[in-house]
């Protein structure tokens, strides 16, 4: 970009905005206060000044996302007017609010009470909420980009912001966006965030109004310590609401699916005073006992790592080993097992004499494929020939004890029938243990229809660990959940077939959604190679970006409708679910049409 590094008081843009006073900064962008002399009010013009080598991706991107911003309205959003270029440069002309933001209102005046809190939580949770359902995230919501007007009405400002200020988080394509200290723990980690990285940001940022301070942190330029539990702002500041300070730590949970699954359900806890919003415990959510991963059918053992509904026929054992191998065998065994398994247990599992598992031959060869990415080849024996996997040496023994006593029979008769029968009983007894894996699977209800599960099963066993596969599994839980109540009570309603709809239709979504991040990982490593960007590659990324962001939220709210029919009347959730199944049908199909784009695009440029 050439010319004047900022613009000058007086300077007008486009014969139409002129330039009164500087009244913020970005990382990439100075914002000014302008007159819009056409209808003599004021506005506020966001100026782009990106680094020269990403100025084309910069302005091309914050085009879109002015495109699709502008179409928001509401009362906590701050109005997007227009992208406009003139000379070198590129500018936003936003709606001015006059009071400050909350970081400089905090500072001067010092934290907010609880009831200014809530009612600010409210509107930019509603604010949030308005955004996501049309597949736009923020990315970075933090005390500076919520603006306060002068009747203390909290706006939201700077949707897409964190694509041109290049601060730190990830988007699918591996952009940076989002501001370090606000970033939610998965944004961090490499992930692209989906609604819960700005309930998390709104979550620290209330913790800051309430307290003006931020986490315990080990230097001022990174971000709190993520806790399982969340942050408490009322251990800082004492006359918080409890019921509030609950909110806030569920909102900030280290985990996402502890979080509030949509800004929605956050903002109607901020509405019901008194009412006590704990972080859920992890230990609710089955977690499969090889690689950690969602176990939401209650298996044992997740899909990907062999768990199935079918009939557990087959027992898995390690490769017989000996020796300084044994040893590390045991010991990864250690690292793999639950604490519980005593490290006798352990050895006989590495010298090969008990079985890990007992699963479905369908679910062995996964099963053995996990665990040979661990350096633990196993072995599948059929449970029915199990006396194969007696050690050699043991049935020596035994034979040994037997010939014995029938010899000493003829000087002590008692041995001649005594001896058999103690063979027996070994050999019994050892077929037990061989048939006794040491992680079996958990007694568990059939909650869902037969047919149902198999088509869950089927669709977490293809997918691969990532946002797909954790959305669903988290639908599934709470859809089991559900299903397990109505068992129960019975379903004169007969919601039970809008719910299975609905089931089938996120498995459907899920794998639409897996499909679009694949492509979109291919998409940013062909362009790598381009010597030049490609015509229309942004507004291609934009649009497949976008509805894939859409196709996520419509899963969370999924997940939310269903958990709130746990305690909805069973006469109004048909509806409620019809509607939401089309959503998700439709919105699969409109992610099905931008993978094939993408995939079109690729081969066009390959």
């Amino acid at each position: 970009m050439t010319g004047p590094a900022y613009l000058a008081s007086d300077t007008v843009l486009r014969e139409r905005y002129e330039i009164l006073r500087e009244i913020g900064r970005g990382g990439y962008s100075v914002v000014y206060l302008a007159r819009d002399r056409q209808i003599d009010g004021q506005v506020a013009v966001k100026l782009l000044v990106p680094p020269p080598a990403g100025a084309q991706v910069a302005r091309e991107r914050m085009r879109r996302e002015v495109q699709a911003v502008r179409g928001l309205s509401h009362a906590n959003i701050v109005a997007v007017f227009d992208f406009l270029e003139e000379g070198p440069w590129s500018f936003i002309v936003m709606e001015y609010v006059a009071g400050p933001d909350l970081q400089v209102r905090v500072r001067e005046r010092g934290p907010l009470d609880g009831d200014e809190a809530v009612q600010l939580g409210r509107g930019i949770a509603a604010a949030l909420a308005a955004a996501h359902r049309r597949g736009i995230l923020h990315r970075d919501v933090k005390p500076q980009n919520i603006l306060l007007d002068p009747d203390g009405r909290a706006r939201l400002t700077d949707f897409g912001s964190a694509k041109l200020d290049g601060q730190v988080g990830v988007t699918a394509t591996g952009a940076l966006a989002g501001t370090l200290i606000y970033s939610a723990p998965e944004v961090l980690a490499g992930r692209r965030g989906d609604a819960r990285a700005d309930i998390y940001a709104l979550g620290l940022t209330l913790y800051y109004a309430l307290t003006g301070e931020l986490p315990e942190r080990p230097s001022s330029q990174v971000p709190p310590v993520p806790l399982p539990g969340g942050f408490h702002p009322r251990s800082i500041v004492g006359t918080i609401p409890e019921w509030l300070d609950q909110i806030i730590a569920r909102a900030t949970a280290a985990a996402p699916e502890d979080r509030f699954p949509t800004a929605a359900a956050l903002e109607e806890a901020l509405g019901k005073p008194g009412a006590v919003t704990s972080v859920p415990s992890s230990e609710v959510i089955n977690r499969c006992v090889l690689c950690g991963g969602p176990d939401p059918l209650g298996l044992g053992l997740c899909p990907a790592c062999g768990g199935s509904t079918g009939i557990a026929d087959t027992l898995i054992f390690l490769q017989r080993t000996r020796g300084a191998a044994r040893q590390t065998t045991a010991a990864r065994l250690g690292e793999l097992l639950p604490a519980t398994i005593s490290p006798e247990d352990r050895l006989a599992a590495a010298r090969g004499e008990r079985p890990l598992f007992r699963v479905s031959r369908v679910g062995s060869e996964r099963l053995m494929e996990q665990l040979g990415r661990r350096q633990l080849p196993g072995r599948a024996v059929p449970a029915k020939r199990a006396w194969g996997a007696f050690p050699p040496g043991y049935v020596a023994l035994v034979g040994s004890v037997v010939i014995m006593g029938e010899l000493a029979g003829s000087a002590m008769p008692l041995l001649l029938w005594t001896t058999p029968v103690f063979g027996a009983l070994l050999l019994l007894g050892a077929h037990r243990v061989v048939r006794t894996p040491l992680v079996a699977s958990p007694a568990r209800p059939a909650d869902l229809p037969l047919e149902l599960e198999e088509r869950v099963l089927e669709s977490l066993t293809r997918l691969s660990p990532g946002t797909a596969r954790s959305l669903l599994a988290d639908v599934v839980r709470t859809t089991r959940i559900l299903f397990g109540q109505l068992a129960r009570t019975g379903d004169p309603h007969r919601i039970a077939p809008a719910l299975g709809e609905l089931l089938t239709a996120a498995c459907v979504s899920a794998g639409e959604l897996a499909d679009l991040d694949e492509n979109l990982t291919r998409f940013e490593r062909q362009r790598d190679r381009f010597a030049t960007l490609p015509d229309g590659w942004v507004d291609t990324l934009s649009r497949c970006e976008r509805t894939r962001d859409a196709l996520v939220q419509r899963l969370l709210e999924a997940m939310t409708v269903v958990g709130q029919l746990q305690t909805q009347s069973a006469e109004e959730a048909a509806p409620v679910l019809a509607e939401l199944t089309r959503e998700l049908k439709g919105e699969a199909e409109g992610q099905a049409a931008a993978a094939e784009e993408i995939t079109r695009f690729l081969e066009r440029k390959s």
